[in-house]
């Protein structure tokens, strides 16, 4: 939200530099994001008059425009529709500079034949309003001569803040004064809402009827009568501008001028057009539709408040007016809405038909039940002045419930002990009053008064917050409490964890982290099937369009966006993991499971290009690689790999991991109709881990086993074997049969070839045998190598190719 220095001080007087000011308020817990000022380009711009207005001899357009600037007359070449005798104007004399030129410097000009010394402005050119259809028109009580940053104050200052949900009171000027108020030991002056009515009452000129009582229970109306529309004065166009809120009308102007200056959102009808003069809020009715201020036809349904006349609606109510009613040039009778309505009708609302607007972020947050007559008077004042008219007597004010300031009991001894303050009711009473808490004190017990503004207030512990954001956090002493013996630290499960994140790193690769949504398409881009685990998906209420509708049940999509991110910028090679959760549906009774998993990618080359070797790019098998070498890290006992379908990865480039038998994850090489779906080419090796079970199987503590001190035995031996067998089958085998002597089998030749019967393959390993107690014999070695081969035979059907004795000769 953007608040105005110079109109914060239409309420406090602030001394602190906007520098100052901005670290109370922020050290107060109403963050200040960025600091501007408004009008560091306008100089040499005056208070002009015109006091004739010639044709220009050359041109039907232009007209030449003689001005009085205090001292003296000057023709001005101008162009403006507006322009009119008498006026008073925003007058560019060379030399000036504003923002429309830059940094530039205003130099007189001939055009057409015409000496012009300078320019008659715009509010747009002098960027203070959006307003480029004429020259700005001052008051006619303007000094001429006048340097036009001190006329109009234009030497503001525009606070950004951060306004917390919590907080809907700081949506306002009067709010964020209060505010200051109360840091800074001033006075809070509130703005004067006193107006002169005409004897007409209010509800002889219109009615108002509230079907919906809970969608609305407060609904105040004013009447004003024979206003004239127009452009409003350019200090309402400026502060406007300065909190970012674009000029429209005299009428329209002063609504959105309250709703700043108060916090609640208000509403101009022209009566005129309000069928029988009669407002109605209700709920819309099946197949009803509403043309909205923005020019869009808006599909209702029953669930919508809207604001209607006897035919039809006419606003949606605390979103945004319709275009039948609005408030025009011809308009003459306009009637004022000030409404408190359900917060969660209007979010609701709003969030469906995907409209957010200042009035509906205000509802949404909650406003002041008892603020709608106070604004309704404020608003009626500010139109009588700037627009004109008769304000009819009275107000229509409905309201459904009596309403009252709720009332908190605070004790001292609390206060004590949650701030660690030794402080009196006194002091407490002198804190929270200046923020309109009305204090009474009975000993050490304090009865509060919450302001119905105030709608964050509602229990004990949130009026000790406010007595530390008053008397400052930084003047609350810091200690370390006492602790009862207890140990600090990591469990050895979250170290392990801790452990998985260094050695993938080791391994080269870059942690990122992607979204936890995913988008409906995903799960069709990498070709999931109707019914698939994987389409149990949780589905977000509200969600926001360019992360996703759904939360991820695989970590893919997310891992190909961050790639796709990268190689937009140059960025081919990756290697990168993602530690996180996935989550499946357990339908609406039941909160979604949720699966901790990490995720790696891999694509482009291995290694920086170097002279010393040849590029190599990422394959399947540093993927592998990577995977051993992690469950290996962590203690785990040795994974196997077994074939394992994916629908999203190319026929037999796909494993699953297990552990002890069980699934762990996979390792594939995605189809390149995928990879191309997210937009990207190449190839790209993917794994996903489930990280319970990595953690299950790990051991917690580190064992040493100490390597034998006796000799060890080598023996090579290849396999003949079908050509559709895992090794890793054969593996096992091996490893089951090879007993306590067998120390290490590593797998270092694969052939195919001639030599080979059809649909059959070599698998040569190296089997290492080892004793921590004794010298093996040959015998030893050659008796449990026999047993190796006899039940791979009958296990796998495998036969010897060739077989290397322990001494070192074929057989």
């Amino acid at each position: 939200m953007r608040v105005s220095l110079e109109w914060l001080r239409d309420y406090v007087d602030i001394t602190p530099s906007p520098s100052k000011l901005a670290d109370i308020l922020s050290m107060s817990g109403t963050s200040v994001e960025r600091i501007e000022e408004l009008a560091s380009g306008v100089s040499g711009v005056i208070v002009g008059e015109v006091k004739r207005v010639e044709n220009h001899p050359s041109s039907d357009r232009l007209r030449i425009a003689v001005t009085w600037d205090g001292k003296e007359e000057k023709k001005i070449v101008c162009g403006a529709p507006n322009l009119e005798v008498g006026m008073k104007v925003a007058l560019a004399l060379p030399g000036a500079t504003f923002p429309s030129i830059g940094k530039e410097k205003l130099e007189k000009r001939v055009i057409r034949g015409i000496e012009s010394w300078g320019m008659l402005l715009s509010g747009a050119e002098l960027g203070i309003s959006d307003d480029q259809s004429g020259i700005l028109e001052l008051p006619h009580d303007a000094p001429p001569g006048e340097d036009l940053r001190n006329y109009l104050s234009l030497d503001d200052v525009v606070f950004e803040l951060e306004i917390t949900p919590n907080r809907p009171d700081c949506m306002s000027m009067l709010g964020v004064a209060r505010e200051i108020a109360a840091l800074t030991g001033k006075k809070l002056s509130a703005p004067r809402c006193e107006v002169a009515e005409s004897s007409e009452p209010a509800e002889r000129l219109a009615k108002v009827e509230v079907e919906n009582l809970e969608g609305c229970d407060r609904y105040t109306a004013k009447v004003i009568t024979g206003v004239r529309v127009g452009p409003s004065p350019a200090w309402m166009q400026r502060r406007l501008h300065a909190v970012g809120l674009r000029s429209v009308n005299n009428v329209v102007d002063v609504t959105n001028y309250v709703m700043m200056e108060l916090g609640q959102p208000l509403h101009a009808f022209d009566l005129n057009k309000v069928a029988r003069k009669t407002i109605i809020v209700r709920n819309a009715r099946p197949g009803e539709q509403l043309m909205t201020l923005d020019g869009v036809e808006r599909q209702l349904n029953e669930k919508f408040l809207v604001i209607a006349d006897f035919d039809e609606p006419i606003a949606l109510a605390g979103i945004m007016g319709g275009e039948g009613t609005q408030v025009t040039d011809a308009t003459t009778d306009v009637l004022l809405e000030a409404a408190h309505f359900n917060s969660v009708d209007i979010l609701t609302a709003s969030k469906r038909l995907g409209m957010r607007t200042d009035a509906s972020s205000r509802f949404e947050r909650g406003t002041d039940p008892l603020g709608t007559v106070l604004a309704a008077r404020r608003a009626a004042a500010l139109i009588k002045e700037v627009a004109g008219g008769e304000v009819a007597h009275g107000e229509i004010d409905i309201s459904t419930r009596p309403i009252f300031p709720v009332e908190i009991e605070l004790r001292t001894e609390t206060v004590g002990r949650l701030l660690g303050l030794d402080i009196s009711g006194e002091e407490i009473q002198k804190l929270l009053e200046p923020i309109e808490l009305k204090v009474r004190r009975n000993g050490n017990v304090l009865h509060v008064e919450i302001p119905t503004f105030r709608v964050d207030l509602e229990r004990e512990v949130d009026l000790v917050e406010e007595i530390a954001r008053i008397y400052g956090y930084g003047r609350i002493p810091s200690f370390i409490p006492g602790g009862g013996g207890a140990k600090s630290g990591l469990t050895k499960r979250q170290k392990l964890e801790n452990k998985v994140t260094e050695l993938l790193i080791s391994e080269g690769l870059s942690g990122v982290v992607a979204y936890s949504f995913i988008l409906s398409r995903d799960l069709d881009l990498l070709l999931i099937p109707p019914g698939d685990r994987l389409r149990d998906c949780v589905a977000i209420l509200n969600p926001l369009a360019e992360t996703g509708e759904l939360m991820r049940t695989t970590m893919l999509p997310g891992l190909m966006r961050v790639s796709l991110a990268n190689m937009r910028r140059g960025n081919d090679d990756l290697a990168i993991f993602e530690k996180g959760r996935v989550f499946f549906s357990r339908g609406e009774q039941e909160h979604p499971l949720e699966i901790p998993q990490v995720g790696i990618l891999l694509h482009g080359r291995r290694e920086p290009l170097s002279w010393l070797e040849q590029e190599r790019k990422f394959d399947f098998y540093d993927l592998k690689g990577m995977v051993e070498n992690l469950i290996e890290g962590i203690g785990t006992v040795p994974p196997s790999f077994d074939s394992f379908s994916l629908p999203y990865a190319i026929p037999g480039r796909s494993t699953g991991v297990f552990l002890e038998g069980k699934l762990a994850g996979y390792l594939c090489q995605l189809l390149p109709e995928v990879v191309s779906g997210f937009g990207l080419s190449g190839d790209f090796y993917a794994c996903e881990l489930l990280l319970e079970e990595l953690l299950d199987a790990a051991n917690e503590e580190a064992q040493f086993k100490p390597f034998s001190r006796y000799p060890s035995v080598k023996v090579d031996v290849a396999f003949v074997v079908d050509d559709d067998l895992q090794s890793a089958r054969l593996e096992d085998e091996i490893r089951r049969s090879g007993g306590d002597i067998l120390f290490r089998v590593e797998l270092f030749d694969v052939y195919k070839g001639p030599q080979l019967p059809p649909g059959k393959k070599s698998l040569a390993y190296s089997l290492q045998f080892s004793s921590p107690e004794r010298t093996l014999t040959d015998e030893e070695v050659n008796s449990q190598l026999d047993l190796i081969i006899e039940n791979a035979g009958k296990a796998l059907g495998a036969t010897i190719r060739g077989r290397e004795q322990p001494n070192g000769q074929q057989s």
